[in-house]
């Protein structure tokens, strides 16, 4: 599934310091560094947008880092580290290289039909990764050759680090139309690692918009890699539809716990077989014809939309203390979403949102002067910001 060389995203002559704007973004304290480069590159609005972001962090230094959910919740959470992915506003004239140092690697491999576990084989191309109106991942209709039978040429993304600990992880995502293929948002340790949220074009079918949640374990893996009659799988029924609007997923991973949701809204929480290990973000979009899976292939290409990737997380290879005790001074409190069970169950929520995506402005204050973005307050956040 996963490469022998991957691809790494940096920027093409002319379009300004876009290193910084996909790299810097990782590790406390990065995002005004990356709003440095930013502002040069995108419009106005867009460019008000992002210092809107600046100035709420701007309140709150993060040294002690980011927190998710309630003090008071059984899910609480601290994290060190972070990074923010916006994609929207990103430039087209953008290349992927081996450069060393970015954030995301656009993946090149070929995966056998026997490999692939279907009838065709999996063709990752980094030129089927484009930068237009956001971050587009593309499935071909037309099929490759291969001595080991036919590839469906497909996109594939992984952030270059790997040693991601568990965290907070949410990605702006709009599915594709058409049929027989899989976006999958997830964290991939091993086989038996993984936590997937999945969506299959082909059940977008009939005003019916499932989501296929899944805690890949020993068991899926004892069981020919399926995980379908594993206590790590479950579908819930989306009350949006992901292929006409961005919906953004999110996964909380926790040491005794991992927590779904969907724009806000808690979906399911797995108990058992949860990761202990590190590893790395996907986004990829695929098919390889399996009928009780993907589908397809697709009949014609398909492409997958991610307007924004933001994670904040701990990891496995460095250790941060706060030399301070931790108050809104010093953390940057993410956006609550709806709070799941505080019980050990692992059923699926009932409750059903029409929250929308919160996006990088997802990070919300204690303080109520976070709140405040026009007028005197956003100019003086603003001239802050100039003198950076």
């Amino acid at each position: 599934m996963f490469s022998n060389a991957s691809q790494r995203y940096t920027a093409a002559a002319g379009s300004g310091d876009l290193d910084a704007f996909y790299a810097v973004s990782s590790g406390k304290n990065s995002l005004t560094t990356t709003i440095k480069a930013v502002t040069e590159l995108l419009p106005y609005p867009a460019m008000f947008a992002v210092l809107g972001v600046a100035a709420r962090i701007a309140a709150s230094d993060c040294t002690c880092g980011y927190t998710v959910n309630a003090t008071s919740s059984e899910n609480y959470a601290l994290f060190t580290e972070q990074f923010e992915t916006p994609l929207l506003n990103a430039p087209r004239n953008v290349t992927w290289d081996s450069e060393p140092g970015v954030l995301w690697q656009a993946q090149e491999y070929n995966t056998t039909p026997a490999a692939a576990r279907g009838p065709y084989g999996k063709a990752a191309q980094p030129e089927n990764v484009v930068l237009d109106s956001g971050l587009q991942l593309w499935v071909r209709s037309k099929l490759l050759d291969s001595s080991n039978g036919q590839m469906v040429p497909i996109a594939e993304v992984v952030t270059a680090r790997s040693d991601l600990l568990y965290g907070s992880f949410r990605v702006g995502m709009q599915t594709t139309t058409v049929t027989g293929t899989c976006g999958a948002f997830f964290f991939y340790h091993n086989d038996s690692e993984e936590i997937d949220m999945e969506i299959l074009s082909r059940q977008q079918q009939g005003g019916v918009h499932p989501i296929n949640l899944v805690n890949q374990s020993p068991d899926s893996v004892a069981s020919g890699y399926n995980a379908v009659n594993s206590s790590g799988f479950s579908t819930y029924n989306l009350t949006l539809n992901p292929t006409s609007a961005l919906v953004e997923y999110r996964i909380d991973w926790l040491p005794d716990r991992i927590d779904m949701y969907a724009d806000n809204v808690w979906l399911k929480s797995f108990h058992d077989y949860v990761p202990s290990s590190p590893g790395a973000l996907h986004l990829i979009h695929w098919s390889n014809g399996d009928s009780g899976w993907s589908g397809g292939p697709p009949t014609q290409d398909a492409v997958l939309m991610i307007s924004y990737v933001n994670a904040y997380f701990n990891t496995s290879t460095t250790t941060t203390t706060c030399s301070e005790p931790i108050s809104a001074n010093n953390i940057c409190e993410i956006t609550n979403a709806t709070q799941p069970a505080t019980s050990n169950s692992s059923g699926s929520a009932s409750q059903s949102g029409t929250a929308t995506p919160s996006h990088s402005a997802a990070i919300a204050a204690e303080s109520s002067s976070w709140s405040l973005l026009s007028g005197p307050a956003l100019l003086g956040w603003l001239g802050a910001l100039l003198v950076l």
